[in-house]
């Protein structure tokens, strides 16, 4: 007899704490956060990775060019202000995603002043099955030309994002 009430016991508590986890609400699933990461003169960077894309078309020609910009975030904020780090991609309009070509990168400190132009080593750029881009990269400051003074950085390495998306 006490074998068959502690079961019904039992019973009974498992199913009231299987209602009470199943009655929990969940609100909307957020938007999965691009991350990045790469170092500045040997400085980790970590960064919130985000892309805008745009089309536009060539002066002079026929053809439309898409742009792809990656724009990797400086988290947490250093205390000088926002610093940004930009990768410019391009593609013929209607090539696919994969076509994408690096052209520019720049950096962005102290809330958005332009600080250094950087040129390319090593660039990859890939779409993801979820409509992200991921990528690595690579970049060195050019030297300065004569008379002028010396860049402020000298390059980036172990760059990388993953899943950045608008």
């Amino acid at each position: 007899m006490n074998l068959r009430l502690l079961t019904t016991l039992v019973l009974a508590t498992t199913l009231l704490l299987s209602t009470l986890g199943c009655s929990k609400k969940q609100g909307p699933v957020p938007e999965p956060v691009g991350t990045g990461s790469y170092q500045l003169d040997g400085s980790l960077r970590t960064c919130e990775a985000k892309i805008t894309t745009s089309t536009t078309k060539a002066m002079g020609g026929n053809q439309n060019y898409d742009y792809l910009n990656v724009r990797l975030t400086t988290l947490p904020q250093p205390p000088s202000g926002a610093e940004t780090f930009v990768l410019y991609f391009y593609k013929l309009a209607g090539q696919s995603s994969s076509a994408y070509q690096v052209f520019n990168m720049e950096l962005y400190v102290k809330n958005g002043v332009f600080a250094s132009t950087f040129t390319n080593d090593v660039t990859t750029i890939t779409p993801t099955a979820d409509g992200g881009f991921s990528g690595t990269f690579s970049a060195k400051v050019p030297p300065p030309t004569a008379g002028t003074a010396p860049p402020a950085y000298a390059a980036i390495t172990n760059g990388v994002f993953t899943n950045a998306r608008p």
